[in-house]
């Protein structure tokens, strides 16, 4: 009976923080996206923002039908344009510029969320030499919430992760490289870290076999793979349709669960860890591909990106391995693996469930 109960209370302490049901886009980073363009008086501004969470802070939808109508965001123009007022600010050399009237429509993207799409003109009294662009948009709602932000100046666009405490700021020199890459960087980080279906995949892959040697492989073979499938989306080349993404992705995760309860020692886990690597990098490409970043850029964005995810995962795998490596020691090794697998295995079915339309 003592070792019943010992065994189950590890089970449940393994499996607790990985095997919660998440939302169907559980491994998406809560985003918004802008774009500014600086004209020789006047910097036009473009920003969606995430229609639920809009309607959560502002209360859009007044007939509580679940829905929020066009007419219902008209009634709130005044509480949006003033909400954006408190958040947004732009500044042309040490001027703020105060926002003209605002254009507001629902805008849904290509995998049918829907944003409130924000559109003002902001116009200066004179030349525009330089600007400085704050948003801190849903962080009283969200603190992590990051606005992808690009801003067209002169001959060239920049891009830039808008959040509290940084500033955009707009120059005749060009931004140093460092600067997008390190913005980027600590995108892809809080990316993978709030990625629960990605996190979870990682450690049903690690749940059996893990031998130092196995550990490598499977982690060069999943890095290697979504390197490719990442680069692929986000510059264009391949755009498949995204629930069909999200929906691999869970079935990935419940594959690798039934696998470690009927495979007690699957060999060659590298090859299949590469086959859903491919599908984890359109899933990973995701949050970059409303961005539309300028040629330009899009190098040094893109390796930051990629950068900031493997640190990431790297990180994960290390606060893993030592308890992973303990349980392969442990007389309850093959009841806790059957169990945690078991779980995980379910979690993607349900989120395979929910993520087809």
């Amino acid at each position: 009976m003592a070792r019943r109960r010992i065994r189950n209370v590890l089970a449940a302490t393994i499996v607790g923080a990985f095997a919660i049901p998440q939302p169907a886009a559980a491994h998406a980073l809560s985003v918004s996206y802008a774009r500014f363009v600086v004209q020789p008086r006047a910097i036009d501004a473009v920003i969606r923002v995430p229609l639920d969470d809009v309607d959560l802070l502002l209360r859009l939808d007044r007939d509580l039908d679940g829905a929020v109508s066009n007419a219902e965001i008209d009634a709130a123009r005044d509480r949006v344009e003033a909400y954006v007022a408190r958040h947004l600010s732009v500044i042309a050399d040490g001027v703020p510029l105060p926002g003209g009237q605002a254009r507001l429509a629902i805008w849904r993207d290509p995998a049918g969320a829907q944003y409130l799409e924000f559109g003002a003109m902001f116009p200066a009294a004179a030349g525009i030499a330089a600007i400085a662009i704050r948003s801190d948009l849903l962080t009283d709602l969200y603190p992590a919430h990051k606005t992808l932000g690009e801003v067209s100046l002169a001959d060239r666009s920049d891009t830039f992760v808008f959040e509290p405490g940084r500033t955009y700021e707009g120059r005749v020199r060009e931004p140093g490289v460092w600067t997008t890459a390190w913005s980027f960087i600590r995108l892809g980080i809080e990316h993978i870290f709030t990625g629960y279906d990605h996190i979870l995949f990682l450690f049903g892959l690690l749940l059996i076999g893990t031998t130092l040697r196995s550990l490598v492989a499977i982690v060069s073979s999943f890095t290697v793979a979504h390197s490719i499938t990442l680069a692929l989306a986000t510059l264009g080349v391949v755009t498949p349709i995204p629930w069909t993404i999200e929906a691999a992705i869970a079935l990935s995760i419940a594959y690798i669960g039934f696998e470690n309860v009927f495979a007690r020692d699957p060999k060659y886990r590298w090859k299949i860890t590469f086959l859903f690597g491919l599908v984890h990098g359109f899933g990973f490409a995701a949050v970059l591909r409303d961005l539309n970043l300028p040629h330009s850029s899009i190098a040094i964005s893109l390796f930051g990106f990629n950068v900031g995810v493997e640190v990431g995962q790297i990180a994960i795998v290390s606060l893993m391995y030592p308890l992973l490596r303990w349980l392969t020691r442990s007389p309850y090794r093959l009841p806790v693996v059957r169990f945690a697998s078991s779980a995980i295995a379910l979690v993607g079915l349900i989120w395979f469930y929910q993520r087809i339309p």
